[in-house]
């Protein structure tokens, strides 16, 4: 089963509880990656999307395919940015030595079974498989 959400700049929470109440019967487990990973990924989009005065124009789609399995795919018009050559934190540095961000791109990845990006006709495109 997929489903597309449209999301508004402004629409966040909003967009972030329509897409539980679609997930609700998937297991707790997989619900909580699919959550973790569409807000981290919308989160990034909402404060740091450069649209480059271009309306915005977010798209994410979930394709379920059991209760431990789906495929998300995440599009967006803003700047260019690819996640995976964003450097991961030094997790083994202590707490107050390490820099501020990238924490939740780096838990994303971990979360992923795969994630492809591509960069086509102006959007940003992630896949990621759980």
């Amino acid at each position: 089963m997929r489903h597309t959400f449209h999301m508004q700049l402004d629409r966040l929470k909003e967009t972030l509880f329509e897409i539980e109440q679609v997930i609700n019967s998937l297991d707790e487990k997989t619900k909580y990656k699919i959550m973790f990973i569409c807000e981290e990924l919308l989160t990034n989009i909402v404060r740091h999307g450069d649209f480059q005065n271009r309306t915005p124009d977010i798209e994410i789609m979930i394709e379920i395919n059991n209760k431990e399995s789906c495929k998300l795919e995440c599009r967006d018009n803003a700047k260019a940015f690819n996640l995976l050559e964003h450097q991961d934190p030094n997790t083994k540095a202590v707490i107050e030595e390490r820099e501020i961000g990238g924490l939740g791109i780096y838990l994303l990845k971990k979360y992923a079974k795969e994630i492809n990006y591509s960069y086509e006709n102006g959007f940003n495109g992630v896949r990621v498989s759980i």
